[in-house]
């Protein structure tokens, strides 16, 4: 039994030692290019504002991802800019953030705050005539969720579903305000640096 006593007294400093040197991993971050190409479905709309119709769009992306330590939780902040055309003509940038959690099935929510341009038929969707197009500019915002797939190392592929605004007010007298809303449901791809 003596002999097994020099044990807990080599253990102590070999574990002294272990946390002196022991040092927290550093936050990982990486270059976030992405792009998403977009299904739009107006929704909300009344009987005399129907500016919009089903669309498709697409946003390019581009953010810095955060990993936060020993997780696998991640925060992008981002700039999203895109065009959607839903019988309306929408140009769109938009800052914001996405939070991501998983390692390679991701699901993930976003939202951005920014601002939208519009060019559209001031008499809407049932418009007879070629009354020529009338544009403004307001506040855009979108959120939504989706899941992403690692397929690669630094490529994540994936679908989303979003709920998408653009609120531009009254562009003239004659005109009606233009408020758009819709879902958009599509795929995106990111690559990372």
């Amino acid at each position: 039994m003596n002999r097994l006593q020099w044990i807990p007294r080599a253990a102590a400093p070999v574990t002294l030692a272990a946390l002196l040197t022991a040092h927290p991993r550093p936050a990982r971050a990486d270059v976030a290019l992405a792009g998403d190409f977009d299904v739009a479905l107006p929704i909300g709309q009344t009987a005399s504002q129907s500016y919009l119709s089903t669309g498709a769009g697409f946003d390019v992306r581009f953010g810095y991802r955060f990993r936060i330590p020993y997780q696998p939780l991640f925060i992008t902040p981002e700039l999203a800019a895109g065009f959607t055309d839903v019988f309306a003509h929408l140009i769109r940038v938009r800052p914001g953030v996405r939070v991501a959690f998983g390692r390679f099935v991701i699901p993930y929510a976003y939202v951005h705050v920014g601002w939208g341009f519009t060019s559209f038929d001031p008499l809407g969707t049932s418009d007879p005539r070629a009354t020529p197009f009338v544009s403004g500019g307001g506040l855009a915002f979108d959120t939504g969720a989706g899941v992403d797939f690692a397929v690669l190392r630094r490529l994540q592929v994936g679908a989303h579903l979003g709920y998408n605004g653009v609120d531009v007010g009254q562009v003239d007298p004659p005109s009606l305000s233009f408020r758009a809303k819709w879902l958009n449901l599509g795929l995106n791809a990111t690559f990372f640096l």
